[in-house]
């Protein structure tokens, strides 16, 4: 069976999604240094490539079920050596590869990014901690306020003014 239309097609979605996970990287990258404030426009970027990373697989999911031999499916597939594929997929192999390159370096980035986060968010939590509880604290008056009505029951009819 001729592959060299099939494997042109398996490259150019290769293509995209090595685009969509360079793109990804530079984002996550950016989670290890941007401001707390820039995190929610981040993910909401990571969320979008990881929906466009899904439809290139679901097409190359279809290019590749048109294949009965399985070949192609092989040649795209992360786990595969390369002595098991055959030469007219060559290309589509190598640039699989080139993608899982790209998916090891965000998968050893996750977790200094987690961490950072973790101790961004914990900072963030001790200083709300640190104000709530000084004596200025609008949260405080608020929390003392909401309290100390509640304490006294209902309101009369007498004490309302309108």
């Amino acid at each position: 069976m001729d592959y060299s239309e099939a494997a042109k097609e398996l490259c150019l979605c290769l293509n995209e999604m090595e685009e969509v996970f360079l793109e990804t990287e530079n984002e996550i990258n950016y989670l290890y240094t941007c401001s707390p404030d820039d995190i929610d426009v981040c993910v909401e970027r990571i969320e979008k490539y990881k929906e466009i990373s899904d439809e290139i697989l679901a097409e190359m999911e279809a290019i590749c079920a048109k294949d009965e031999s399985g070949e192609l499916k092989k040649a795209v597939s992360p786990c595969s050596d390369r002595k098991d594929i055959k030469e007219s997929l060559v290309s589509v192999f190598e640039k699989r590869q080139d993608i899982n390159a790209i998916v090891c370096r965000i998968q050893n980035t996750i977790p200094m990014v987690q961490d950072r986060m973790k101790k961004s968010m914990e900072k963030t939590l001790e200083e709300i901690k640190k104000n709530n509880t000084s004596q200025s604290a609008q949260a405080s008056k608020y929390y003392s306020a909401v309290n100390d009505s509640q304490e006294s029951g209902r309101l009369s009819y007498r004490s309302r003014t309108i």
